[in-house]
């Protein structure tokens, strides 16, 4: 996986394909891409891994910022800036547990909520 076998037309090619597939990133990136593939000797399958992960991470970040957009929120305060000391009869531990969602994962009930309460989740 040479760059120097990479030609401006195949470069081209490519390009057009990533556009096509709406892989935007990657089409910024390609050259760097191919340089560092080829610099490192990657194997193939690490190459495209590291590029299908790079667009997934570049779509994830502008997906949350579209969101957040349309939620039209007067500004972002992310949790690592709330300031328990100022309220403290919140739990520390319980916010970040809610945070991490792991509930949901396991279909436990809410930390924190009575046993009748429980997030049901319907497909429809």
């Amino acid at each position: 996986m040479s760059t120097a076998a990479t030609t401006a037309a195949q470069l081209e090619r490519l390009g057009g394909h990533l556009r096509k597939l709406r892989l935007l990133k990657s089409g910024e990136r390609l050259e760097a891409l191919l340089q560092h593939a080829a610099a490192q000797e990657l194997p193939y399958a690490d190459f495209l891994e590291q590029v299908l992960g790079e667009e997934v991470s570049a779509k994830a970040i502008k997906n949350i910022a579209m969101r957040t957009a349309m939620a039209r929120f007067p500004f972002v305060k992310p949790l690592e800036t709330f300031d328990f000391g100022y309220q403290p009869s919140v739990d520390k531990k319980q916010v970040h547990a809610l945070a991490s969602c792991h509930f949901i994962e396991h279909g436990d009930n809410v930390p924190g909520c009575q046993n009748s309460c429980r997030l049901r989740f319907f497909a429809g």
